[in-house]
Parts: structure tokens; sequence; C-alpha cells
């Protein structure tokens, strides 16, 4: 019953936001085969500019009906699914990174819980971005690129988009805001100085201790600019976090912030990286679900928090090494080509469950690891990839043992046809056994053919099979 419901409302999401972008663009997504050509396209359409709009105001209506008739629901649906669940989260937006990691992750869990990304643009004005539209465009087109493995018979959704409201929690309610205020504290008195207890005591400790306050953000990698990865020094982090504001952020906001002192820019920024965090962590413990990481600097935060100890991390992180390790591996750039896997094959290997025996041989692996290997993701996650090169590999010797089979066969059929020829030779003995030769050559040739098209057939569709055709494109 849950299932349907997750499918009845995802279904009415999808349609919505299928039929806004066929609006917005004038065109279907099948039109494109990336985002930078949705722009091009529009701004080649500039004419078409005030139905582009008006579409932007008939997704928010429709939307907002949705949510208010099926919104609070489709949490509970998430929540009460009974499956290995993984929840992306780290930021609220959903592009090209987060489809493939959504993709890759497909083929091992039974679902991907996906925050709606457009529903933060609809919670609450935006404006301190300055392409509030294109953002939302932007979701949309890869949002919708998962749109064809949106079926009912499966026996569970590959993924489900719900809401989860986190802009309107930061706005009102109390709690959210208290405990995330008193996370950010505890990150800075973790990993900058044991004796800051207030909020108001980063901003301090930062202005009286100048030196010791860079020096311990610099050292723990707590500052770390958007598109970059940990390991900046300080003054470069700055530079790159300034750049990108000024190109993503409203005049507006960078007056405001970007005229602070350097140590104010620095917990601003951190305390932005840290609220991502802190809704990831509530919808892991509430969805019962593994934490879905797919960019470097938000996995970076995530694995900050969890090496604390206080009382919101340890009610909030539910360690499972084993899932995080497998979940880091399939996130791993020497797994970039499980992305590739067409939807077509995508939607065949969940038909046949293929990803509950691809979870069971990468746990039973992880399970044969030494007990203070488990504990180490880095360990867990290179274990991993290595298995599933190695079934690679396997799986191509397996290929050409088929093929080395089915032309041995063919040779001997060949040679069973020129027995035949040459007793065709022989006049008086043509008529009576040349028919019956060849009949019988060219039907064991088109078994053995046929045979050999159905193995190779059966081993190209399995998982691994698809994984290696995929790798060697």
């Amino acid at each position: 019953m849950v299932l349907n419901q997750m499918f009845k409302y995802q279904s009415q999401y999808l349609e919505i936001v299928d039929n806004f972008f066929k609006r917005a663009v004038g065109a279907d997504i099948s039109s494109f085969q990336d985002f930078s050509e949705v722009v091009e396209h529009n701004k080649a359409n500039l004419e078409r500019a005030n139905e582009s709009i008006d579409s932007f105001t008939e997704l928010e209506i429709s939307l907002r009906k949705l949510y208010a008739l099926s919104g609070p629901d489709a949490f509970l649906f998430a929540k009460e699914l009974e499956a290995c669940k993984l929840v992306l989260g780290g930021s609220s937006r959903f592009y090209q990174t987060h489809l493939n990691a959504a993709k890759r992750s497909i083929l091992f869990s039974d679902t991907v819980l996906i925050p709606d990304p457009i529903l933060p643009y609809l919670e609450r004005e935006r404006k301190e971005e300055r392409f509030v539209f294109i953002n939302i465009l932007k979701s949309a087109f890869f949002i919708l690129q998962l749109k064809g493995l949106n079926q009912n018979n499966f026996d569970m959704l590959p993924f489900f988009i719900f809401p989860s409201w986190e802009k309107s929690l930061e706005e009102n309610d109390t709690i959210t805001q208290e405990q995330s205020i008193q996370l950010l504290t505890d990150v800075f008195q973790h990993y900058v100085d044991d004796g800051i207890r207030e909020p108001e005591d980063i901003y301090d400790f930062s202005l009286k201790y100048e030196d010791k306050f860079y020096s311990k953000v610099e050292s723990s990698r707590l500052f770390v600019a958007p598109n970059r990865k940990p390991g900046d020094p300080i003054p470069k982090s700055l530079e790159y976090y300034i750049k990108e504001m000024n190109y993503a952020r409203s005049k507006e906001w960078c007056n405001e912030n970007l005229s602070l002192k350097p140590q104010g820019i620095i917990i601003n920024a951190v305390a932005e990286r840290i609220m991502p965090q802190f809704h990831l962590l509530e919808n892991a413990d509430e969805l019962k679900s593994n934490p879905l990481l797919c960019i470097d600097s938000q996995a970076h935060y995530y694995q900050l928090i969890s090496a604390m100890k206080n009382s919101f991390i340890s009610s909030h992180i539910k360690f499972d090494h084993q899932t995080n390790g497998i979940v880091k591996a399939l996130t791993d750039t020497r797994m970039d080509f499980l992305a590739n896997i067409p939807y077509e094959q995508m939607i065949q290997l969940r038909m046949t469950n293929e990803n509950v025996e691809f979870r069971k041989q990468l746990r039973d692996l992880v399970n044969s690891l030494p007990t203070t290997s488990i504990d180490d993701l880095g360990i867990v996650a290179g274990e991993v990839c290595a298995h599933i090169e190695s079934s690679i590999s396997k799986h191509k010797k397996e290929v050409e043992i088929i093929r080395s089979k089915y032309q041995t066969k063919h040779k001997q059929t060949l040679a069973l046809g020129a027995v035949s020829l040459g007793v065709a030779i022989c006049p008086m003995l043509a008529p009576f056994l040349t028919g019956i030769g060849f009949a019988a050559t060219g039907s064991k040739y088109l078994n053995d053919k046929l045979e050999e098209r159905n193995d190779l057939k059966q081993a190209s569709h399995s998982l691994m099979g698809v994984i290696s055709l995929v790798k060697s494109i």
C-alpha cells in the first residue's frame, strides 16, 4: 500500500515538473543532452520570455497544491518504507553530480531518498541568490532524468523525491534553530577551542586570538570554499569563496556579508556548510536511512561532524560502517563509469532484483574484512572498488570462455560440412548423402549459434555484464 501511494505522489510531482519544463523551455526534455543546451536554447528563443516566466508561477501553484494535499504523507511514506534506504544530502541542490550518485547507488540500495530540490525555492523568497529561476530549471532538468525509473512494477521504487521542509524549519522551528546553532558552536569548540561555549564566543575568540583561530581552522580544514577540495590555505580559500559569492549571490547580500572582517566571513561560510549537514543527520535518523554524499567537500564536513563527541551526534548518527563504506566506494572516482549505465538497462536490472544480489555480495565482502578495517571507511571503500574491478575482469574472462567454447563447436561443424562436401564429389553417393549432410550441418550450426547468442545475451544482461560493457565504452 505504501509503495502505491509513494508511486502516485511521485508520478504527480514528476508530471508537474515535466509540464513546467516543457512550458518554460518550449521543448521536451528529451531534446537536450546537457543543461548547457537548455541555456543556449532559451537564449535563442527570447521571444518566449513571458511564457517562461508564467511557467514558474504555474509551477509554484501546482506544487503548493500537491504539498498541501500530500506533502506530509509523502515524508511518512519515506519513513515507513522498510528497505535498504540511502538519503541524499549535504546541500539542497540536485545537479549532474547528485544525479550520477543516485544512479550509482540505485545499483546497490532498494531506494534512494532525494529531498525535493525545488521546494526550498518555494518555502521562502531567496533574495540572496542571483539565479533563482535558472537554478529551479536546472534542478527540474536533472530530476526529470530519473523519470523513466519511476515505475510501479518494481518491488521497490528505485528513488523517491520527498519534501523535507528544511527552509521552513530553519525559519520557523525553534528546536531546529537552537539545535543547529548548538551544532555550529560545538564544531568550533571541538576543532578551534574548547573554551567556546556560546555562539557569540566564536567571533569573540576569532578577534582576540586571531592567529590561533586561523591556525586551527586551517589545520582542521574547517573552511572549504565552494567547488574546492579540503586543504587550501586560508587566503586561497577566502579568495575562492569571495569570488564565488560575488558570482552567485545578490549585490545586497555581498555588500552586507563580504564587508565583514575575514574571521566573520569564515564563520558565516562554515555555518552555511553545517546547516545542510544538520538536515542530513535529521533526515537519516528520522527516515532510518544511511547518508549519501557525492561531493568531496560535503562528505568532508560530514566526517568532521561524525568525529565529534556530543549529545546531538550520539543521538542522530547511527554508524553503519558497512553501508557507509560501500556507498563511499560507489561514489569514488574509480566508479564514475557506473553513472553511464543506460536507463533501459537499469530498469531491467531492477526488474530482476540484481541490486539485492549485488548488495549481498558487497556486504559479504565487507564482513570478511578484519574488524579494525571495517571501522576505516577508506579501507572498506578501497576493498569494494577492488572487488568490483576484479568482478569485471572475471566476467570478461567468462565471456571469452563462452566465445571460445562455441568457436570450437563451429569448427567441428565446419569440419563435418567439409566431409559432406567430399562425399558429394562422388556421383554415385551424392543423391543420397549431400542433402542430408548439408541439412544436418546447417541445422547444427544454426542451433549452436542460437545457443551462443543466448549465453552471451544472458551474460551481457547480468549486472556485472552491464557494468563491464559500460566501463569498456
